[in-house]
C-alpha cells in the first residue's frame, strides 16, 4: 500500500501549488486593478493638463482677435458720433450713429462676460472622472459580458452612443440657458454678431455720404 499512501502524498503537493497557484493569481489581479486606476489617474491628469492648455490658448486668441475687432469699430463709430454731433443738421444720424454704437459696446459687454463665465465654469472633479472609468471598466460585467451604462439584453453600442450625445446635446443647451435670449456665435454667446454689427455700420457710413476708404476699413475688420 506503499503507492497509495505516495499517491496522496502527491496529490497534497499538488493541492499545495494549487493553492499557490491560486493566491498568485489574485495578488496578480489585484495589482492588474491598481495598476489599471492607477493609469486612469494618469491618464486624467494628463488629458486634463493638455486640455486646459489647449482649451485656454484657443479661447484666448479667439477673445482677443474679437474684442480687438469690436475696439476699432467702436472707436470709428465714436469717432463719428462726434463729428455728427458737431453738425447741426445731423439730428437724425446721429441718433442712428449713438444705437449702432450702444449694440456695439452691448456686444462688447456680452462678449467678455461670455469669456468670464467660461473661466468661471468649474473644472471636473477627479474622482468622479476615476470612478466613472472604473464603472465602465474595472467594474462588473453583465452576463452579456458589456461594461459600463450599456448593460442588459436590450442593449447595444449604437444605443448607449445616442445616449451619451444626447446628454452633450442637454448639457450643451443648458450651458446657453445662463443668458437668455442670447444665440451661439462661435464658442461664445452674443447678442449682435461681429458680422451683423459690422454690416450695420458699413450701410450707416454709405448712408451717410461718408469717404468710401472708411467704409472699406471697417469692412476689413472681419480679416483683423
Amino acid at each position: 500500500m506503499s503507492w497509495v499512501k505516495a499517491v496522496m502524498s502527491s496529490d497534497d503537493v499538488f493541492d499545495e501549488d494549487m493553492d499557490d497557484i491560486s493566491l498568485q493569481n489574485k495578488e496578480w489581479s489585484s495589482n492588474m486593478e491598481k495598476r489599471t486606476k492607477d493609469g486612469f489617474r494618469d491618464g486624467v491628469d494628463a488629458g486634463k493638463e493638455a486640455s486646459l492648455q489647449v482649451g485656454f490658448n484657443l479661447g484666448y486668441r479667439e477673445g482677443a482677435i474679437k474684442i480687438k475687432a469690436v475696439g476699432q469699430l467702436k472707436g470709428i463709430i465714436s469717432a463719428v458720433q462726434c463729428w455728427t454731433q458737431s453738425r447741426a443738421s445731423g439730428s437724425a444720424a446721429l441718433s442712428s450713429v449713438t444705437e449702432l454704437l450702444r449694440r456695439v459696446e452691448r456686444h462688447e459687454e456680452d462678449l467678455l462676460e461670455a469669456m468670464r463665465r467660461v473661466q468661471e465654469q468649474p473644472p471636473v472633479s477627479m474622482s468622479e472622472v476615476v470612478g466613472d472609468l472604473e464603472e465602465l471598466f474595472v467594474g462588473r460585467r453583465d452576463q452579456g459580458g458589456s461594461f459600463g451604462c450599456c448593460q442588459g439584453d436590450h442593449a447595444s453600442s449604437n444605443h448607449c452612443g445616442r445616449d451619451e450625445e444626447s446628454r452633450s446635446s442637454l448639457q450643451a443647451e443648458d450651458a446657453a440657458e445662463g443668458l437668455p435670449g442670447i444665440h451661439s456665435q462661435g464658442s461664445l454667446l452674443m447678442r449682435d454678431s461681429l458680422e451683423q454689427l459690422l454690416h450695420s455700420c458699413t450701410v450707416l457710413l454709405t448712408e451717410m455720404g461718408l469717404p468710401e476708404e472708411l467704409t472699406h476699413h471697417v469692412q476689413q475688420l472681419i480679416y483683423v
